[in-house]
């Protein structure tokens, strides 16, 4: 028997009462559990999410972590044990010394903040390594930064329910 190689011609093709007709003598019958999971996940790996997750300026929820300090979640990665976030550290507040386990990135989009007697402004980037411990922070006249660290609160509430007063 040989291939076709060319496309079937008008006169060739099914007619719709046909295709119908062939339809309706199909019977759905049941695939194997098994058979049906592997089909399920190739459909479900050919599907991508969303290329851009988007958090606008007035969604999410602002909380206090520290004095003066409030804390707005972007994005948690539980597998790295992650989080990106943007913190709002009103005029004076501090953030004391504290340890890293993991890698911590730092950017400060509008203010100041000040640390080991140096100034920070807007577009400057501060990068720690897991296992520093960071020198006490200040905010002079009030700042915002975008912080991309291990999961908060994490170790900051075992931290600062020994280290800081009331």
């Amino acid at each position: 028997m040989s291939k076709r190689t060319t496309k079937p011609t008008d006169n060739e093709a099914l007619d719709p009462d046909t295709i119908a007709k062939l339809g309706a003598a199909l019977t759905r019958g049941a695939l194997e559990p098994e058979l049906s999971a592997r089909m399920r996940a190739r459909v479900m790996a050919s599907v991508s999410a969303p290329a851009t997750d988007v958090v606008r300026a007035a969604e999410g929820d602002w909380k206090t972590l520290l004095p003066g300090i409030t804390v707005k979640t972007l994005r948690v990665d539980r597998e790295q044990g992650t989080q990106t976030s943007l913190w709002r550290l009103a005029a004076g507040a501090r953030i004391p010394r504290h340890p890293h386990s993991k890698d911590e990135e730092c950017l400060v989009l509008e203010g100041e903040i000040v640390h080991e007697s140096k100034l920070y402004g807007p577009g400057d980037y501060l990068y720690a390594r897991a296992g520093v411990r960071h020198n006490e922070f200040t905010a002079p006249n009030g700042a915002l930064l975008m912080i991309r660290s291990e999961l908060l609160p994490s170790s900051w509430q075992l931290w600062l329910a020994a280290h800081w007063p009331g």
